[in-house]
């Protein structure tokens, strides 16, 4: 969906439910609940539902400068929550910071610190210690992407193990950073330890929107009608002067998975190694397996 298409849609009026299992082994529900939702310590249906909840995502309209309401209102669903479940990990989504209220990233801090502030202090009041993580997001932009990846890394467990296996791989193969992502939903699993650049991110991310295209053309499985990504899926991108930088960057994706994808940043002089970087991505693929069919074992074991 494009970003002008969203003003077309209605307001949430009862919770809606969605199920992702784009892969096997990563695959959870998202509940989305009207804005007007109260959630009561009284209510079987609510009790289940936090009792089930890994994160807690709150979304406040930046545009609306008065935001003493929706942080009390924030409040109150953590005190009713962290009664009930004190695991869940709370997000809120600092949501259309790109109006002419905020050209400047001085104005989209303050409003962050401002927000942040004042849930510090109503939080204090109730002596209330929780997972809080802010993040500045737009629909015309990567934010709302890869502030979604952030929170969905918190709900698996086998992330910091595929970090430190992408660590590796980019060690051993000379990559400047690589991302594993979900290909449907452009959401990353994991990355390397390296901060993570916008720029990188939103390259990445077009890639993939390229590597879909080309596959809705030429790429439709005719026997299932369905979009064909598989072991033989590959893309190589070569770009020249990428950030203003005078060397040439290879945008190399490989499948790793079902919907799995591994994207690579490569300067152009260490890819003629392509045969080590095939090989060490295919060793790869074994043990993020391996990490897959632990973690699903375990989670039977529970």
């Amino acid at each position: 969906m494009s970003p002008h298409e969203t003003f077309f849609l209605t307001p949430s009026s009862k919770m809606e439910q969605f199920q992702i299992d784009n892969n096997p082994y990563i695959q959870f529900q998202i509940k989305d609940f009207p804005g007007n939702q109260e959630l009561k310590e009284t209510n079987a249906v609510d009790i289940q539902t936090i009792k089930g909840c890994g994160s807690l995502l709150y979304v406040i309209d930046a545009q609306q400068q008065e935001y003493e309401q929706p942080c009390t209102k924030l409040r109150d669903i953590i005190k009713t929550c962290h009664a009930i479940n004190n695991k869940i990990s709370y997000d809120v989504f600092i949501h259309k910071v790109d109006t002419d209220m905020f050209l400047l990233d001085d104005q989209k801090m303050d409003c962050l610190n401002d927000i942040q502030e004042l849930m510090k202090q109503l939080l204090m009041d109730y002596n209330l210690s929780v997972s809080l993580s802010f993040y500045l997001t737009s629909i015309y932009d990567h934010t709302i992407y890869e502030s979604l990846s952030k929170v969905i890394q918190k709900l698996l467990p086998q992330v910091g193990f595929i970090s430190a296996m992408i660590d590796n791989l980019i060690s051993n193969s000379k990559i400047e950073k690589a991302f594993l992502f979900d290909v449907i939903s452009k959401i990353y699993i994991a990355t390397d330890s390296n901060p993570v650049e916008m720029k990188h991110y939103e390259i990445c991310s077009e890639l993939i929107d390229v590597l879909i295209d080309v596959s809705c053309i030429y790429g439709i499985d005719e026997h299932a009608g369905t979009l064909k990504f598989d072991k033989e899926s590959s893309s190589i991108i070569k770009l020249n002067h990428a950030g203003g930088s005078e060397e040439k960057i290879v945008l190399y994706l490989r499948e790793v998975d079902k919907c799995l994808a591994l994207v690579c940043l490569i300067n152009e002089r260490e890819f003629h190694k392509q045969h080590l970087i095939n090989y060490n991505i295919d060793k790869f693929k074994e043990g993020l397996r391996k990490i897959f069919e632990a973690a699903k074992n375990a989670k039977k074991l529970q």
